[in-house]
């Protein structure tokens, strides 16, 4: 069984309760309240959908050829680039984007996937193995 891994919508939706603590309790002004706005509940659906995919598909990986590992994680790269396209502006932002790719990572290393050998195999840094499909 694979370990779990803390999605980032996880993690944007406690951000996002805890903003709007902040508000009710009148320690934080509405208008500084923003990650909701980065984060709506349609956006954090679909990426979810796109997560479980994810998970389902890497924790049958263990021992697959790297050729099936690397077109999971462009298939991954390319279902949310059209998420991230679907919106009126980028929809994945700066912080966004390094915690997706982190995501991504800890989601194969924790189905036993080696990303430093495959990456060494395929001469690309290990935080690059996105780069190629990426486009937010």
């Amino acid at each position: 069984m694979m370990a779990r891994v803390v999605r980032p919508t996880e993690e944007w939706r406690e951000s996002i309760a805890e903003e709007a603590e902040l508000v009710a309790q009148g320690d934080l002004d509405a208008e500084f309240a923003v990650t909701a706005e980065l984060y709506p509940p349609d956006l954090l659906q679909r990426l979810d959908e796109v997560f479980d995919e994810l998970e389902t598909r890497a924790s049958q990986l263990d021992g697959r050829p790297d050729d099936d590992v690397l077109l999971l994680i462009q298939e991954t790269v390319l279902q949310l680039n059209a998420i991230n396209d679907g919106y009126e502006q980028d929809a994945i932002a700066t912080e966004g984007r390094t915690r997706l790719c982190s995501y991504i990572d800890q989601t194969l290393t924790a189905a036993n996937i080696d990303l430093d050998a495959l990456s060494a195999r395929h001469n690309v840094a290990r935080s690059d193995l996105t780069d190629e499909w990426r486009t937010w």
